[in-house]
């Protein structure tokens, strides 16, 4: 097998043992069609880059981030820690590059922007340690890798990076999740709710992939609602924003990811998605089904709508939805008069309002 040919830092059977206790948890999510390529495999990975020059990326949520943090520093080695430490080791022995971007604004967000370049340093000493080290982590073989790595404490940023900068990304995403959470406060029929966030997409709004699954997801009655936004009815309506806010980097995330599965041909590189999150991995597999235009991912389209909904709602859902997205460039849409649009800050100050308004007290 040319499986020989490869030098590999780790011995190939503990690298097939960490990509099964990755595919166990269900890490990742490939950009490309992952019935002919298995994304487990580190070979498709290795010979893709051997035969044709195929660069992969891994793009990673925060929780990821923050385990790969955690695993520089002198902590309790628990499961999650050894898949992180799995995913790592993973990434280094097939030549997978990872980037945490987005993951560290969001930590800017919450935290500030010193703790970001903090963790950026982290993860880079992390990211640049011997892949040995996390294997042996991820195997069970180790409990610490403190002793292989400078101390957290001493490292300190290569450069000082601005993570506070407003993402516009982020910010669209934002208006629309507010929109999401208010209508799910509002209560009512699911079916009537999604068809009230379509049809304000299409008059006041724009369409945004990501936000578009994430409500068939939150609204469906069979979705996997539970997580997606926490503590939205909590009493402290400041808590419920922040929960909507930490939805919107999942977005954001998955926004991102998408634009880069759209040029991967043309920069000959493969993307993946990296998370420990499965409600994330949710809505970024439903979302490759649901903007191609061939006729099969249709179909999955289709069955997307069907699992989440059943046969008679998703297809007055999946009609009236199609019907909107083919009509984008209708001139009448408020998204197409430039002179005729509220500023992005605008709508988030009237959703912000809309959520704050909101009380349990009100609605038992």
């Amino acid at each position: 097998m040319k499986i020989v040919s490869y030098q590999l830092p780790i011995a190939m059977n503990a690298l097939l043992q960490i990509a099964n206790m990755m595919r166990g948890r269900d890490v990742l999510t490939p950009g490309f069609d992952s019935k002919n390529a298995d994304v487990y495999d580190p070979l498709t990975y290795l010979i893709q880059k051997d035969t044709h020059d195929t660069n992969t990326r891994l793009v990673v949520d925060r929780n990821l981030l923050t385990r790969w943090v955690m695993l520089g520093r002198s902590c309790q080695i628990t499961d999650e820690l050894r898949i992180a430490a799995a995913t790592l080791a993973f990434c280094q022995c097939c030549g997978i590059l990872t980037e945490p971007n987005i993951a560290l604004y969001e930590v800017a967000a919450e935290s500030g922007n010193e703790a970001a370049n903090y963790e950026e340093a982290v993860f880079r000493a992390v990211d640049n340690a011997n892949p040995c080290i996390w294997a042996e982590i991820a195997l069970g073989h180790s409990c610490s890798a403190s002793a292989s790595l400078d101390k957290a404490e001493n490292l300190s940023p290569r450069k000082h990076i601005d993570f506070t900068t407003p993402l516009k990304v982020w910010r669209r995403n934002y208006v629309l999740a507010l929109k999401v959470a208010a209508l799910a406060l509002v209560g009512g029929r699911s079916q009537i709710l999604a068809e009230k966030l379509f049809d304000w997409m299409y008059s006041q709004y724009v369409f945004l992939a990501p936000a578009t699954i994430l409500a068939l997801c939150y609204f469906s009655p069979n979705g996997p609602k539970k997580g997606l936004f926490k503590q939205i009815r909590s009493s402290d309506r400041e808590r419920a924003l922040a929960g909507i806010r930490n939805a919107t980097w999942d977005l954001t995330l998955v926004h991102e990811w998408l634009k880069m599965v759209d040029g991967q041909r043309t920069s000959n590189t493969l993307n993946l998605l990296g998370s420990l999150d499965r409600k994330l991995h949710t809505v970024a597999r439903s979302i490759i089904t649901f903007t191609e235009s061939d006729e099969v991912v249709k179909a999955r389209g289709r069955e997307l709508f069907e699992t989440l909904w059943g046969t008679e709602a998703s297809t007055r859902l999946y009609v009236k939805i199609r019907k909107y997205y083919q009509d984008a460039d209708n001139p009448s849409r408020v998204a197409n008069r430039t002179n005729d649009q509220p500023s992005i800050d605008t709508l988030i100050v009237r959703g912000e309002q809309e959520i704050r308004e909101w009380h349990p007290v009100d609605n038992v």
